[in-house]
């Protein structure tokens, strides 16, 4: 007769190893994050390279790049720079995630896993002041992004979505934001951190926030393969 295991569903683990996962389970509370996103347009055959077969491009083609700062997190302060394919799936506006750095060991494995995000190590840098904003993206050492909001001015609070091939719907209390003009370049190209395949042809809008939010579990992911 068979002799089935005794593990419950709701004492599964949010990750492996059972016994000690990596990283503590979702929701991840964010107070204080910063964040600045570019929109920008892009070449119709770069996102038509790029996106799987179930996803169409818009029109006009655009990307997107989403740096973040968290100051506080359950694994220590951190950063997120993630850049995104504009997409459509039906009628639905879609982001499929393209490129992600982290610069934190201990946040890679939940944010591959648990989010959905393709991150490798490296640095990411923001600043902001007096309605301006920039951030750099590093990866072994080569700066493989930089992104900028020039000529800010104070708007009504929007969210700032993450982007991933994952349904997340994080909450937000806004405290500031602002809107200027998107700035994009690919200063150091590197085949292992490719950022430049999505090219930059034009600004569409630059958006920076500073919010109260979270990382909560994901409705749905498409697993991270290395």
């Amino acid at each position: 007769m068979p002799d089935y295991g005794w593990l419950e569903q709701e004492k599964l683990p949010h990750a492996l190893p059972l016994a000690a996962p990596s990283y503590p389970p979702p929701p991840w509370p964010l107070p204080g994050a910063r964040f600045l996103r570019v929109t920008f347009e892009t070449e119709r055959e770069a996102l038509l390279r790029w996106l799987p077969p179930s996803l169409m491009r818009p029109v006009p083609p655009y990307a997107q790049i989403l740096v973040a700062h968290y100051p506080e997190s359950p694994v220590g302060p951190f950063s997120l720079a993630v850049q995104s394919l504009g997409a459509r799936a039906r009628l639905l506006v879609r982001s499929y995630s393209f490129e992600a750095v982290t610069d934190s060991q201990q946040a890679l494995l939940a944010l591959r896993e648990q989010w959905g995000f393709p991150c490798r190590l490296g640095e990411v840098e923001l600043r902001a002041a007096q309605g301006e904003a920039e951030a750099r993206i590093r990866v072994a050492g080569r700066t493989v992004a930089a992104i900028a909001l020039r000529e800010g001015r104070v708007i009504e609070p929007e969210p700032p979505p993450y982007v991933a091939m994952a349904q997340i719907d994080p909450a937000y209390t806004i405290h500031e934001a602002w809107r200027g003009r998107a700035e994009v370049s690919y200063p150091e190209p590197s085949e292992g951190a490719p950022w430049h395949l999505v090219p930059f042809r034009g600004p569409i809008i630059a958006v920076h926030a500073v919010a109260d939010t979270e990382l909560p579990y994901a409705r749905f992911i498409v697993p991270f393969q290395t």
